[in-house]
């Protein structure tokens, strides 16, 4: 029995320094791997949310701290056969838009105006699948910020994103701004980083922590421009791949096909259909409306 102890005690000795030394970081005496980013230093307020998300279903989440929320009264939601509008006290509360990449081919930008469009959001290029992750233009992005302009339409962009690094993602921001030139926007530059379930797609295995420095890299570039950044996402990336708190100061442009919205937090823009119909564009085209002067640089 007392050999046993013995033993006892020397293999709890022996764990013991083995656990210390898998956490000893500042004696490691490997030196190459730099520290990876964690997801420790999201800031909540400790509150426990349960929302019934359209696409999530569900779900609870931790409230974060220094985030706004949703104050959108869902009773203020009208629509007509096109568009959906908001109002808050009976009055007009929102602007109507589109958005548009050069899939949308040719458009009559008098007629999308006639049928009540007051913005566009327009790609002007994005990063590629892969490995190389290469960087394109979007080939219409210019013809239809200068034609949505001569109608009185005011006009945003967006870049969809693929950076799995800051350094990335502040070239897809410099990359904007070599596209757009001078050219003056109503409307703010929206990072658009998703979520692609591709065998090609970049993202997938990019941590939150990344995940966000890298939108916090791109908006902080896009402002360095004169231009305002915004962050589009659906919830799911929203809840489970940004840290909101580290971004409290951009807005939010917001990703869901539903009747209503629902995602608890604030948000300025939101894109509700893909399948919308507007004369002047042939074939489906993203609805969205706007709750806020966001965009006014006037």
């Amino acid at each position: 029995m007392k050999r046993l102890k013995c033993l006892l005690v020397v293999c709890t000795l022996i764990l013991s320094a083995a656990l210390y030394g898998c956490g000893d970081n500042e004696n490691s005496t490997d030196q190459t791997t730099s520290p990876q980013p964690t997801d420790t230093t999201v800031k909540t307020t400790g509150e426990k949310i349960h929302i019934n998300d359209s696409t999530l279903g569900e779900i609870w989440i931790t409230e974060l701290e220094g985030v706004r929320v949703n104050e959108l009264d869902n009773s203020g939601f009208t629509a007509d056969e096109n568009l959906k509008y908001y109002s808050e006290n009976g009055r007009p509360a929102s602007t109507e838009g589109i958005d548009i990449s050069e899939y949308s081919g040719d458009i009559d930008w008098k007629k999308v105006k006639e049928s009540g469009i007051d913005f566009a959001m327009i790609r002007v290029g994005g990063r590629g699948y892969g490995e190389e992750g290469n960087i394109y233009a979007d080939s219409r992005a210019i013809e239809y910020i200068n034609g949505a302009k001569a109608e009185g339409i005011k006009v945003g962009a967006y870049f969809f994103s693929q950076a799995i690094t800051t350094e990335e993602a502040i070239e897809e921001a410099e990359f904007v701004k070599s596209v757009l030139g001078d050219t003056k926007l109503d409307y703010p530059v929206a990072y658009d980083w998703e979520i692609i379930k591709d065998d090609d797609a970049r993202t997938d295995s990019v941590s939150a922590s990344q995940t966000t420095e890298c939108a916090r890299a791109f908006c902080d570039k896009i402002k360095e421009y004169g231009y305002t950044p915004i962050i589009y996402s659906p919830s799911r990336e929203l809840y489970f791949k940004y840290d909101l708190s580290r971004l409290a100061d951009i807005d939010i442009w917001y990703c869901e096909y539903a009747d209503v919205p629902t995602f608890y937090y604030e948000f300025s823009m939101w894109q509700y259909t893909k399948s919308g119909s507007i004369d002047g564009i042939e074939g489906d085209v993203d609805l969205n409306i706007c709750f806020t002067n966001v965009a006014d640089y006037d």
